[in-house]
């Protein structure tokens, strides 16, 4: 019995080094797809809800920050869904639709997270309008702010297969990453996702 449960904690701890690893090769990938000095703008969608779009986000997001000298910000964009105050263990408010609705200052809904090189904006309240907020004059000016802060700003935006609130953060955006499920994600669920990534002129950094 002793036998086993040593094998079992073998095989759970090489499985956590798989997923870390897997998660710097995305990072190393998403670093060489977007060949640019400044900012580098990284938009996460998938096909429809629960397919690991936020967790996926995240960790990337971590991955990017643990390098030296590179700040990352996450900017919780899924305004119907949210779940990144949830993954980050943060207070949602005030948030970007605060913001967005000139409640508060840029200052008030940066929050930090475990780690100093990781910032996060949280959705502050489920608005009735998302799309129009999104695509407001003020998110663009917000984005041109952050971007002479940080390395990184990663959107995680909600499925583009489900409504179009994530459109305007797509063009945004330097690239786009779109996250499967496996065993549920269809192909022709996918293909008319990259056709809408497409469609909206923006690039297809890949597929996790």
């Amino acid at each position: 019995m002793a036998k086993h449960k040593i094998d079992r904690s073998i095989d759970t701890e090489i499985l956590g080094f798989r997923i870390k690893e897997s998660y710097k090769t995305a990072r190393t990938n998403i670093a060489y797809s977007i060949l640019k000095k400044g900012c580098k703008k990284v938009a996460f969608t998938s096909s429809r809800k629960d397919e690991g779009k936020t967790v996926t986000a995240m960790n990337v997001a971590l991955a990017l920050a643990q390098q030296v000298d590179t700040k990352v910000i996450v900017i919780e964009c899924d305004l119907r869904r949210p779940q990144v105050h949830s993954a980050l263990k943060l207070d949602p408010t005030p948030g970007l639709t605060n913001y967005l609705n000139n409640e508060c200052e840029v200052g008030d809904i940066i929050k930090g997270t475990k780690l100093d090189t990781l910032k996060a904006v949280c959705y502050g309240a489920i608005p009735p309008n998302p799309s129009e907020l999104l695509s407001s004059e003020i998110m663009t000016e917000f984005i041109q702010l952050l971007e002479k802060e940080y390395d990184y700003i990663i959107f995680d935006t909600p499925p583009i297969g489900v409504v179009i609130d994530s459109v305007p953060l797509l063009k945004h955006s330097d690239g786009v990453v779109v996250v499967v499920k496996n065993n549920s994600t269809t192909y022709p669920e996918l293909n008319r996702t990259l056709e809408a990534i497409k469609r909206s002129g923006s690039k297809t950094l890949g597929v996790i």
